[in-house]
């Protein structure tokens, strides 16, 4: 990444020229000098870029909410230039475009998207499992669950997400496990310890408490209640606006 590669070169730079120099404390200060420089000038030139793309991704934000999913996805794209100069930042930009295109039901370009995306991009990492779980590829599926949770071990959805799928394919005891894990991270996850509860029992478990989180994966329909809230229900509250216009 450039910033690391301009702020190690600064550093470099301003530690030889102090001990060239001969300047006080010699070598020893001038180490001290270059870290200092180094990471101040990797701190102001993240912060440049911040101003960048920040608000590109607030453009694309309101796009998307907007129902203008193709300019989003054409604001990200424009971004990932600027992931040379900042670390992690193309693994987040693909995270962003992988999920509008699962979004869009565009799965093919979802994957080759969510492939590319940031190991601690949990959502991102979900979609690319739940694809290939769709898609009866059980072994990539998991290791797409075992990336994710490795990148994010503090997420208490990854563990469930990941129980909920060997769960579903009869593997029940690794299922157990998994939320084993997931009690280690939280011991006091009363949600943790329910579908625990209810896989000794050889009952199904229970994501409602993840709410669309968990639903946005498509691995199950959600609840009457939460359908009116998904994406793509705006033209038919635009339908009934129009109907209370004509009716006022």
């Amino acid at each position: 990444m450039y910033s690391i590669l301009i702020s190690v070169l600064l550093s470099v730079l301003v530690g030889t020229v102090y001990t060239l120099l001969g300047l006080w404390k010699g070598w020893a200060m001038g180490i001290i000098l270059g870290v200092v420089f180094g990471l101040t000038g990797f701190v102001v030139i993240s912060r440049m870029l911040a101003r960048r793309f920040e608000p590109r991704f607030l453009q694309a934000q309101k796009q998307l909410q907007s129902g203008a999913t193709s300019l989003a996805m054409q604001t990200l794209e424009e971004l990932i230039p600027l992931g040379r100069w900042q670390v992690m930042l193309t693994g987040q930009i693909y995270a962003q475009m992988g999920i509008l295109a699962y979004g869009a039901e565009n799965d093919d370009l979802a994957v080759e998207y969510l492939e590319k995306s940031a190991l601690r991009a949990p959502d991102a990492r979900m979609a690319l499992a739940a694809i290939y779980f769709r898609r009866k590829n059980s072994a990539k599926a998991r290791e797409a669950m075992d990336v994710a949770i490795r990148g994010n071990k503090k997420q208490i959805l990854l563990y469930h997400a990941a129980a909920w799928m060997l769960n579903k394919e009869g593997e029940t005891e690794k299922a157990i496990e998994q939320l084993r894990r997931c009690l280690k991270v939280e011991p006091s996850n009363e949600g943790s310890k329910e579908n625990l509860l209810r896989l000794q029992n050889n009952r199904k478990m229970s994501m409602k408490r993840f709410g669309m989180q968990w639903y946005a994966l498509k691995l199950e329909k959600p609840p009457a209640s939460m359908r009116q809230y998904q994406p793509g229900t705006h033209r038919g509250m635009r339908g009934k606006q129009r109907k209370q216009r004509r009716k006022g």
